[in-house]
């Protein structure tokens, strides 16, 4: 009796992860570059430990990501907005010229907006990173 309770928890616990993933999704159906996440469900099978007791299995829930995924580009009224179509990610950092140390982070949001400095900066605080490709002379090539 003991191993079907705990056959039916494990499939109880993974139910509830899967309704809290469905309602952390809905939350976060309007936030910028919110990636919605999935639910798969994964038997255990759990090994015979002895010939004269079953050893019973479950379910286990296992959420996934897929912030590497495109999302819908949406139009927007501002000009500062870019969007990634295809892979890839946008490079933040806290600070508009970083040094060395500074950490740097990565994300597919694109809603900047351009701060006193004249940097591009996102809404959470992170300042949008770029290189250039050759070195700039400052000569003008005809």
């Amino acid at each position: 009796m003991e191993a079907a309770l705990w056959v039916a928890k494990t499939g109880l616990d993974a139910q509830q992860t899967r309704m809290t993933v469905i309602s952390n999704n809905l939350a976060n159906v309007n936030t910028v570059g919110y990636k919605a996440t999935l639910v798969n469900f994964k038997t255990l099978v759990t090994p015979q430990v002895s010939l004269t007791q079953y050893s019973p299995g479950g379910v286990q829930s296992a959420p996934r990501q897929g912030v590497d995924i495109q999302g819908l580009l949406q139009a927007t009224t501002s000009t500062t907005d870019v969007g990634i179509s295809g892979q890839g990610f946008f490079v933040g950092n806290a600070s508009a010229k970083p040094e060395q140390g500074d950490l740097f982070t990565f994300t597919r949001a694109g809603s900047f907006s351009v701060d006193k400095g004249g940097f591009l900066q996102n809404s959470s605080g992170f300042y949008l990173q770029g290189w250039p490709l050759s070195p700039y002379t400052g000569a003008s090539e005809a």
